[in-house]
């Protein structure tokens, strides 16, 4: 506001002094010299000075208006110098043009649209835009001041002043309206207040000129001074060029048509016929055919520069395009795009793969076509998007082969200007991997739990267990009667299977480490053999065993790799048993790199591969309820680790082959058959 009230101020001044020095015309001149360069200049000044402030098209339009008001004050001085070195007193003569162009400047400035945002690359090609008007609007100016006198031209070069600062004033009225919702409302608002100013001032001024009135010095003059206070209010307070703006560049996907300098081209023939038909002046038809050369010389490279313009601004968005094409397609995440209604528009690669379909195959389908959806719907899902909030959650995808699989989406829509949903893009990311993870530590947490519990509980059982066997041991050994021995002996074996149980127990919960000894690994693989082959043959199971000659010294547990290779036979029997047929159970002792392995296998059904990762976790068994505990490959595979080996399930064409590795002990490596040549 301090701008428009020192315009106001510096106009009344003018007008007091005009009036003072009316009677001193060369003083008058002078002082109207100066006095009218100072206010055009005043608003180039502050836009200079503020020039690091805008970027891209927000910068192109003060630009283009400094260059009017520059151009106003070209007009300005000329109109002086008129005064003073050739002493005419008209303005309708070539500073009136300066005038004219400093006049329209605003209207082709508002081609930046400056309230859209900065646009960076859109600047050249609207600057272009903006010198092709410039260019054919000289030309319709030539046709004003080609006249012999100034007297044949004043009303034609009037109607022309009044008309385009109507047409300035409706210009910025409208764009008021347009950008009202964003921070450039009140500047078009300030420079619409002062398109108006500026088009009384000027029907003062003409009025006055028509009737003979007119006189410089005076408030005529005020047309001149006035209107651009309101230059510098505006340019002052205008918004920068922010990131905010920097973010709407986005909307403008679509890059304008160059309609406006190939418009300019196409009329510039018509324009001359429409204009020497109006003003058919002979003495000047010379200097309108050299206009109209001239400007078409102008118009014509311009044209070459906005075509120019236009391709490199395509060439960069499409090398744009491409690079996010690249992104989106080489992007781990799975990305979906839709349209409004849920049929799939595009997927990349990692959708596809995971999905088990080709980019085609998934054009064909629809949002409901790939996923199972148990608490909300694909409908709920596109009308909460289309209504422009954003979903989470997991959903089922479904697969082409009919498997599923879980996925962690956002869901949300893209756009446009008017707040309409044009497409609706699915970002996930597959969590089977994440579940399995999960699932397996929270059951990590409950056997730690439960081996706590089985610990406490086992040695509850243990104490009065104990009490049975020794009171069973007691009685047998007294005199009874052969009958009471066999209930006893009965008591006894059913003792010593809880206690087994028990102990097994307390290997699962405390995978305690004994006392350990230099051993030999098929010593105690044929001792432990020996238990059962007996047992195997009276089932008409075959066993072969076959130890290797070449074996190092282990430094182990004896009874804890006994229980070991004993948990591996009875599974191996049990299996072949299941058969309900003859079979066979095999025997290998070996050496490995760093150590030895002895090996079981049967002839059996062998592991299902659904199971095969789970058949050493605690309590998981294959067997028939009260067969089994569950426990004696999660025990054996705990003894081995305590060794420092392993057990592992290996593959085979058929039955179950199972290897227990412990490493050697280097210090005690000796030549086990010298041992035995001895």
């Amino acid at each position: 506001m301090g701008w428009l009230l020192g315009g106001i101020l510096y106009s009344s001044i003018y007008a007091v002094v005009g009036w003072l020095l009316r009677d001193h015309p060369q003083l008058l001149s002078w002082f109207r010299a100066g006095a009218l360069l100072l206010p055009p200049m005043t608003g180039t000044v502050v836009i200079v000075r503020r020039r690091q402030t805008w970027r891209g098209c927000q910068w192109l339009f003060w630009a283009t208006i400094a260059v009017g008001l520059a151009m106003s004050a070209m007009g300005l001085t000329g109109w002086a110098a008129d005064e003073l070195v050739f002493e005419r007193d008209t303005w309708l003569a070539w500073p009136a043009v300066f005038a004219l162009f400093g006049g329209i400047a605003p209207l082709f400035a508002l081609l930046a649209q400056p309230h859209r945002g900065s646009r960076e690359p859109l600047a050249a090609t609207t600057a272009v835009d903006v010198a092709g008007l410039s260019v054919v609007t000289g030309f319709l100016y030539s046709f004003f001041v080609s006249a012999p006198d100034a007297a044949s031209a004043p009303f034609s070069l009037q109607a022309v002043s009044e008309l385009q600062q109507g047409l300035v004033v409706a210009a910025m009225a409208a764009a008021t309206w347009v950008a009202r919702r964003t921070p450039w409302s009140p500047t078009y608002r300030r420079l619409a207040l002062g398109g108006v100013v500026a088009f009384v001032t000027l029907t003062i001024s003409n009025l006055g000129s028509g009737q003979g009135l007119y006189r410089s010095g005076f408030v005529y003059d005020l047309s001149w001074i006035l209107p651009f206070a309101f230059f510098p209010w505006a340019a002052s307070s205008a918004p920068a060029s922010d990131d905010e703006s920097a973010a709407a560049d986005g909307e403008e996907l679509v890059r304008p048509r160059p309609w406006v300098i190939f418009t300019a081209v196409a009329l510039l023939p018509f324009l001359d016929y429409g204009l020497r038909r109006i003003s058919p002046v002979a003495t000047s038809t010379g200097f309108r055919d050299l206009s109209i050369a001239v400007t078409l010389i102008s118009v014509l490279p311009l044209l070459v520069a906005r075509i120019a313009a236009e391709r490199a601004e395509l060439q960069q968005a499409g090398g744009t395009t491409r690079l996010l094409a690249e992104v989106i397609e080489q992007a781990q995440d799975l990305i979906l795009v839709m349209t409004p209604d849920g049929r799939v528009r595009h997927a990349n690669s990692a959708f596809c793969r995971a999905n088990g379909r080709t980019h085609k195959e998934l054009t064909a389908l629809c949002l409901r076509d790939l996923a199972m959806f148990e608490t909300i719907s694909a409908d709920d899902i596109l009308t909460q998007v289309r209504a422009g909030s954003q979903w989470r959650g997991t959903l089922i995808r479904s697969r082409a082969d009919g498997t599923t699989y879980p996925v962690q989406a956002v869901v949300t829509a893209i756009v446009d200007v008017r707040g309409s949903a044009t497409h609706i893009v699915s970002v996930e990311r597959d969590i089977t991997e994440e579940r399995r993870l999960r699932e397996q530590l929270i059951h990590s947490e409950r056997l730690s739990a439960v081996g706590q519990l089985v610990a406490g509980v086992a040695h509850e059982i243990n104490n009065p267990l104990q009490a049975v066997m020794g009171f069973a041991e007691l009685l047998i050994g007294a005199d009874t009667s052969a009958e009471v021995r066999r209930d006893l002996e009965q008591i006894r074996a059913d003792a010593n299977r809880a206690a087994k149980i028990v102990r097994h127990l307390l290997l699962f919960a405390r995978r305690s480490t004994l006392e350990r000894s230099v051993a030999d690994l098929n010593e105690i693989a044929r001792s432990t053999a020996a238990l059962r082959v007996n047992q195997l043959q009276a089932f008409n199971v075959e066993f072969v065993e076959h130890y290797s000659n070449e074996l190092p010294m282990l430094v182990v547990n004896r009874e804890e790799i006994q229980q070991v290779v004993l948990n591996l036979l009875i599974n191996a029997e049990q299996s072949v048993r299941s058969t309900g047929t003859a079979g066979t159970i095999r025997l290998i002792t070996g050496e490995t790199t760093n150590g030895a392995y002895v090996e079981v296998s049967d002839t059996g059904p062998g592991v299902p591969p659904v199971v095969a990762s789970r058949i050493f976790e605690p309590f998981f068994t294959t067997k028939e309820v009260g067969q089994g505990t569950g426990l004696g490959l999660s025990v054996s595979l705990g003894i081995a680790q305590a060794h420092g080996g392993n057990l592992e399930l290996r593959p085979t064409a058929y039955g179950a082959c199972f290897r227990l590795t412990l490493p050697c002990a280097s210090e005690m490596r000796m030549d086990v058959a010298l041992a035995n040549s001895a």
